[in-house]
């Protein structure tokens, strides 16, 4: 899934296709953890350096090098006391708490113990009565010192430098991002078809043609010739009419005439010859 980084190590080192970033606990603390603390070049610069404990665990993977469903980080360790030598777990909104026992770490082929494995657990709100999450965090330390910890007189520091690998065990991150993804994408989406239909609508003023339909006046001269050329050669009036505009239903046409116009005249309609003058003048008639 692609993240927004201030840094990406898969493109910075060409990485080849399909390659995972899965070691063992062993691997994590001799070949990256003890490097670290000595100063000494990474086999390969993919683990980045943040002060996790500024941060809620879901702002964490942005700000990973790389890791899709679990990443891996550098930070340093405070004191939760001045004198004391407890870690401050305190984190974002929320605090860490450990969870089960200490794993010691070897080297392979070796009993000595080199470094601890610790995992804990992100409890959201204050100290004592935080919200537990589903947010994971294996804690990686080295012992006899070897953590480049600050021993100076007062100061904070516990170490300079621990490895932490991060993750939702209910991979509950990676859904939120697909669903952000989706919702995106369902936006544009929706914004697109939007711009689409505003361009294909027109206005009502664009929708009248000025060849579908005839105004008021070129209606009313459109009928007066008609009627003309009916009283002249007899012709049936409204079948003329009908002809020429095609607008108007049958029964629609009596209401643009006027019934002083019509007197002492007779006219074919509908194969009849009625005379319009005829006060009795019925349409039944018809």
């Amino acid at each position: 899934m692609a993240m927004l980084r201030k840094r990406d190590a898969e493109a910075e080192l060409n990485l080849p296709p399909g390659f995972r970033f899965h070691p063992t606990d062993e691997e994590l603390v001799m070949h990256y953890l003890c490097r670290k603390a000595s100063g000494s070049p990474l086999p390969v610069p993919i683990i980045a350096e943040v002060d996790l404990y500024k941060f809620d665990p879901w702002e964490l993977p942005e700000k990973a090098l790389f890791g899709h469903r679990e990443w891996y980080f550098f930070t340093p360790r405070d004191r939760k006391y001045p004198n004391g030598s407890r870690p401050n777990r305190a984190a974002g909104r929320g605090y860490w708490k450990a969870t089960g026992a200490d794993k010691p770490v070897s080297p392979k082929g070796s009993n000595r113990t080199v470094g601890i494995k610790k995992a804990l657990v992100f409890y959201s709100g204050k100290a004592p009565k935080g919200m537990k999450t589903d947010w994971i965090m294996h804690e990686y330390r080295l012992i006899d010192g070897k953590s480049g910890n600050s021993n100076k007189k007062g100061s904070l520091r516990l170490d300079d430098w621990v490895l932490c690998r991060l993750y939702n065990k209910k991979n509950i991150w990676e859904k939120m991002q697909q669903k952000k993804e989706e919702a995106v994408h369902a936006e544009t989406d929706h914004f697109l078809w939007e711009e689409i239909g505003s361009n294909n609508q027109r206005t009502p003023e664009s929708e009248i043609d000025n060849g579908s339909f005839a105004d008021c006046d070129e209606t009313e001269r459109i009928v007066e010739y008609a009627w003309q050329q009916a009283e002249g050669r007899g012709v049936n009036a409204f079948q003329k009419v009908d002809r020429v505009t095609n607008i108007k239903e049958d029964n629609e046409w009596f209401m643009d005439l006027k019934f002083d116009d019509l007197q002492g005249s007779n006219y074919s309609v509908f194969g009849s010859t009625v005379n319009v003058s005829n006060p009795d003048f019925l349409f039944s008639d018809f």
